[in-house]
């Protein structure tokens, strides 16, 4: 099934479906009906890890694998509040942890936060 055909299938599903444009380049987008869901429940600190977070995202996946010592060094913020916040977006179903403490990675919900694509064209 191509590209096409399941886009129309979602709408017809009354679905919304995600069409990314040559426009969209080198940017986080923050999904506007979503985010204001989500504020309330997290605290400042959840925000940042969950920024630090996105900012590791590649355009054709929602999963980044970034270790507890580059998000302190990102954020500004100590380990056991790195942990603190991780618990917090996991509990808020805004993240889902995977594989060992060693090589944890993170699979960040696309109902938040997408990367625009990045274009090769020159300008």
């Amino acid at each position: 099934m191509d590209a096409k055909t399941v886009i129309q299938a979602c709408k017809d599903l009354g679905l919304k479906a995600y069409i990314p444009q040559n426009k969209d380049s080198g940017f986080l987008k923050l999904y506007r009906a979503r985010i204001p869901e989500i504020l309330p429940r997290l605290s400042g600190n959840s925000v940042k890890v969950f920024l630090a977070l996105a900012y590791g995202l590649e355009w054709d996946s929602s999963e980044v694998e970034i270790p507890i010592e580059t998000l302190c060094r990102i954020t500004n913020l100590e380990r056991r509040t790195i942990r603190a916040c991780l618990d917090e977006l996991e509990k808020n179903l805004v993240i889902k942890r995977f594989g060992p403490n060693i090589r944890r990675s993170y699979a960040i919900s696309n109902c938040y936060v997408r990367l625009g694509k990045t274009t090769n064209k020159a300008h």
